[in-house]
């Protein structure tokens, strides 16, 4: 079967399987809550795609961008009494904010130099939540109720099933707008950066503006993931800024294929859910979560989504005997 046709195939599936998520979840004993937070981290590995996956420099420290969300939305909502939209939205601002103040010192750095200044302006950001004990309630959090919409005299209190399509909503968007930025000349030049900036610069092209629009991009959609996040919870603390919470992301995206457009999703399932069900057998769980990591990328070397592309991709090669086509659009951008 054509690639192509395949990946938009595999991608309507996986669409309507999330659609009739919340159907599904009860019968194989998974709350609606845990499958918002599996497309919400997925939106901020997403962050980590757009960075490592396409412009080839290691976000390490995706979660400050992720926990501004996250502070930007309990902050308002507590302090300014802001609604639903109004307060996402200020989660949203707040991390790009953080994105352009850390972005100076990024761009004049590239490879793992760029990914350690990442991780050190992400624990600076998690020490100044951490010790703001009055305004953030530092180690132990702040709690806050979650507003309804507004629009005029209508009024939408959001539950659990209703937050997780408004998530999904915008997931979905945020996964559209991704490929379409990945299939763009801009697309395009953060993949030649990748591949050899010094010829992107020889032919005029200024790779640093290319990297910080890129950054930005990442800083929206961690920011945003981290606001729905906030929203979802009820609940904001100052290890969602932490080096660990990066971590997490970075391995959801490479486990499930950087470069790809579905990979996040897919990492971000498989360390989600083998956490929740791992961690109901045995206190152990990480050790166990950490052994099927490590067996997935022994036999996944490009994560699983991009090794399944190469494979087939591979084999229809050799069975017209050309090289090998492109990687098929809807699996992978």
């Amino acid at each position: 079967m054509n690639l192509v046709r395949l990946g938009y195939i595999a991608s309507a599936v996986v669409i309507v399987l999330l659609l009739l998520a919340p159907q599904i979840s009860p019968h194989i004993g998974l709350d609606i809550s845990i499958i918002t937070e599996v497309i919400l981290f997925a939106m901020a590995a997403m962050s980590v795609n757009v960075m490592f996956g396409y412009t080839g420099l290691p976000l390490f420290g995706s979660a400050a961008l992720f926990g501004l969300g996250t502070y930007g939305v309990s902050l308002s909502i507590k302090y300014l009494h802001a609604g639903l939209v109004v307060s996402i939205l200020i989660g949203v601002l707040l991390a790009l904010f953080g994105t352009l103040l850390i972005s100076w010192f990024l761009l004049r750095r590239r490879g793992i130099y760029f990914g350690l200044l990442t991780i050190a302006f992400g624990q600076i950001f998690y020490f100044v939540a951490y010790r703001m004990n009055d305004v953030t309630g530092g180690e132990d959090g702040m709690t806050f109720r979650r507003p309804p919409f507004q629009l005029g005299n209508f009024s939408f209190t959001f539950h659990d099933t209703s937050l997780y399509y408004l998530s999904l909503l915008i997931f979905l968007l945020t996964l559209l707008a991704f490929w379409y930025l990945t299939k763009s000349p801009f697309g395009h030049t953060l993949v030649s950066i990748k591949q050899n900036e010094v010829r992107v610069r020889h032919l005029g092209l200024n790779s640093d503006s290319f990297v910080l629009v890129a950054l930005l991009v990442a800083g929206a959609y961690a920011g945003l993931a981290g606001a729905l996040y906030a929203t979802s919870i009820l609940f904001t603390f100052p290890l969602e800024l932490d080096w660990h919470q990066s971590g997490d992301f970075f391995l959801m995206t490479v486990l499930g294929g950087a470069g790809t457009l579905w990979g996040p999703l897919l990492g971000a399932f498989i360390y989600v859910i083998g956490k929740e069900v791992i961690s109901t057998i045995t206190p152990a769980w990480e050790i166990f979560l950490g052994g099927i990591f490590i067996a997935c990328v022994i036999g996944f070397p490009r994560g699983i989504l991009g090794s399944i592309i190469s494979a087939l991709a591979a084999r229809n090669a050799v069975e017209r005997g050309d090289a090998p086509e492109a990687e098929p659009a809807g699996i992978s951008a």
